[in-house]
This record gives structure tokens, sequence and C-alpha cells, in this order.
């Protein structure tokens, strides 16, 4: 009874994906647009003039929180995420 439950909702999760793809052409947001976005504001300028957290930066642009498009238009959008995200560098910086 569990495994049939289990089957219908992961039926369910792969239809709704395959709705959200093929038929709406709703797209994930392109990373690389978003991160040319970001260059171009004033704040993460300014954030990555100091050698050390532009150094942060950059490894979070491989590894870390810039590398999920979803994170990027909350700080790009949000100025509490965006303060957040600073304090975040300054502090792993340190």
């Amino acid at each position: 009874m569990m495994l049939f439950l289990l089957l219908c909702l992961i039926t369910a999760g792969l239809t709704i994906e395959v709705i959200q793809k093929r038929v709406l052409k709703i797209k994930d947001p392109d990373i690389e647009e978003l991160w040319a976005e970001l260059e171009n504001r004033k704040w993460y300028e300014e954030l990555i003039s100091d050698p050390k957290l532009k150094e942060w930066v950059l490894l979070d642009k491989q590894n870390g929180l810039l590398k999920d498009p979803y994170y990027v238009r909350k700080i790009i959008e949000s100025e509490g995420h965006r303060l957040g995200f600073v304090s975040y560098i300054k502090n792993k910086a340190k």
C-alpha cells in the first residue's frame, strides 16, 4: 500500500514537471544572465573591490550560494537577503 502511494507521488511529480517544461515552457533561470545582472549592481561592485572578499565571492560562484539561480534572484531583488549575503561573505573572509 505504501509502495503504491510512493509510486503515485513520484508519477504526479514527474507529470507536473513535464507539464511545466514542455507544455507551459517554463524554464529555469539562466545563472549566467543573473550573474551579469548582479555584476551591474553598485553594492556588488563595492563588495568585490576588496581582493579578500572578491576571492570568496568567486568561490561562492563555483561551489556556494551564488551557484543557485533562485538565491541570486533573491539577493538582487531583496535588501534583506542582500545584507545577509554581504555579512556572510565578510564573516567568511575574516
